[in-house]
């Protein structure tokens, strides 16, 4: 937020969980304050597009953003697809989706997973040929993400095929599907959900900072009452029954993503 201040960008690209650091200022914003000044003293008064990838955006970030007069762009991509697979644009745009293909790359969907082709898909791995066997069929790269395309190109992702939770009656679980549910409560700073001695189990790291100033002194019971309230909706197979509260941040890969394994 400093540097935003400082150098008065009109442009930045961010991962989500620095979008969703910045969105909890936006919210803490005294609502008779001007948007248009508020948004200058938190971005430096130039800030118009912010581009997303790395991870899932919950949308409502993006409308939060939007109300500021900020456009946040999502996209998708891989190094192994050099590396943009599809992206929204500002005049072409869906919220929730990770952008409308690229004119050089198709997709379909396999088991639920999603497969690129195109110009920009590697030939393979360097001096690897089995583990691009694994990758690449008939030129299809397998990307291990699950997902969908629209009737208009646009790509929508819903988790990753190695994270799934398979539960005791042979349902799929996408744990991401239920962190980014739980993860838009202001309480929660960040959220793992994970399969743990045959139940679905959340471990989620508190703002702590936002419980002291909302005088939340029972932290572990509301965020109790918060699985409560999604578990009376969700379907049982897709329920939370164990709840762990973390005392420190998740240890994180480089671009930000906590590890999960």
């Amino acid at each position: 937020q400093r540097n935003l201040k400082l150098f008065q960008p009109e442009i930045v690209l961010l991962v989500p969980m620095i979008i969703e650091s910045l969105a909890g200022k936006l919210k803490e914003i005294d609502p008779s304050v001007p948007k248009e000044q508020a948004a200058a003293a938190i971005f430096g008064g130039k800030l118009k597009t912010i581009c997303s990838g790395g991870a899932y955006l919950d949308p409502d970030c993006i409308r939060l953003f939007k109300e500021f007069g900020i456009t946040i762009l999502q996209g998708y991509g891989m190094t192994e697809c050099s590396p943009v697979i599809s992206t929204n644009l500002e005049w072409e745009n869906k919220i929730g989706s990770v952008g409308k293909l690229l004119p050089n790359c198709e997709a379909k969907t396999v088991d639920y997973e999603l497969w690129v082709r195109g110009s920009s898909v590697m030939q393979g791995y360097y001096k690897m040929p089995r583990e691009t066997e694994e990758t690449l069929v008939d030129g299809w790269l397998r990307t291990g993400d699950l997902g969908y395309v629209d009737e208009d190109g646009f790509v929508y992702l819903t988790g990753r095929k190695k994270n799934l939770i398979i539960t005791k009656n042979g349902e799929n679980v996408s744990p991401e599907e239920l962190e980014n549910r739980l993860g838009t409560a202001r309480l929660v700073q960040e959220i793992l959900v994970r399969e743990n001695n045959g139940v679905i189990e959340a471990e989620i790291y508190p703002d702590y900072e936002y419980a002291k100033k909302q005088r939340i002194h029972d932290i572990q019971a509301e965020l109790q009452n918060l699985i409560d309230d999604y578990n009376r909706e969700a379907p049982v197979y897709k329920r939370i029954y164990s709840l762990k509260v973390r005392e420190t941040e998740f240890e994180k890969t480089p671009s930000k993503k906590i590890k999960r394994f």
